[in-house]
């Protein structure tokens, strides 16, 4: 059964109204971890173009998000970071996708920490699309029998997407509130969100948030 509260969209709605009433530091953490995490996959890209295609602004683009995160630095207009990175952003190429919701994730970082704009909070589902698109390839037999909206459900039980939303909601409900993460806090969820990449490793976790936290938000 699909629906409003079902299914692998009702996830990424849940996760995008939390983010909703997010702090501007909050937010950026948010996104700022998501594109450090799935960074890794960007130099997959560049690798297989053969140099052919980089990202020079990244590094810069990620530091502004953390520094505005941690509270080191004012909301600021990153409009020509941003312009570079999206113009970066490969049309042909085996891992396009990848790349592109990389660059969409640091750049919604780029936009919270902003003087004047907030991002989208729908566009957490690009920091999901990498697993979701490895995980459509992979189950392309069962998809083309069973139909898209069956698999959309069924997903929520493969172990590695049932522990990156399980991460994203923990992290989220971490940081929503929050004027100021530390580097501490923001190296470890870096870490934390290497789930996100597909073919992590999927580690035993134990839920952070009381049962009265998820019964409230979920």
């Amino acid at each position: 059964m699909t629906g409003p509260t079902h299914g692998l969209n009702a996830e990424i709605n849940n996760l995008a109204e939390v983010l909703k009433s997010a702090t501007a530091q909050g937010t950026a953490a948010t996104f700022g971890v998501c594109g450090r995490a799935l960074a890794p996959l960007l130099e997959k890209v560049e690798q297989r173009s053969g140099g052919r295609w980089r990202v020079p602004g990244l590094p810069l683009a990620l530091a502004r998000i953390e520094e505005f995160a941690s509270g080191s630095a004012a909301p600021g207009d990153h409009r020509e970071l941003r312009e570079q990175l999206v113009s970066e952003i490969p049309d042909e190429h085996p891992w396009s996708t990848y790349a592109q919701d990389v660059l969409i994730c640091v750049n919604a970082g780029l936009v919270a920490a902003s003087a004047e704009e907030q991002p989208r909070p729908m566009a957490i589902e690009y920091a999901l699309e990498p697993l979701v698109a490895f995980m459509e390839s992979r189950d392309a037999d069962t998809i083309r029998v069973y139909g898209r909206n069956r698999w959309n459900v069924q997903i929520l039980e493969d172990p590695s997407m049932e522990a990156a939303i399980g991460f994203l909601r923990d992290m989220i409900v971490e940081v929503s509130q929050a004027v100021s993460v530390d580097s501490v806090t923001y190296n470890r969820l870096v870490g934390d969100a290497g789930i996100l990449r597909p073919g992590a490793q999927v580690p035993r976790r134990e839920p952070r948030m009381p049962p009265r936290f998820q019964d409230r938000l979920f």
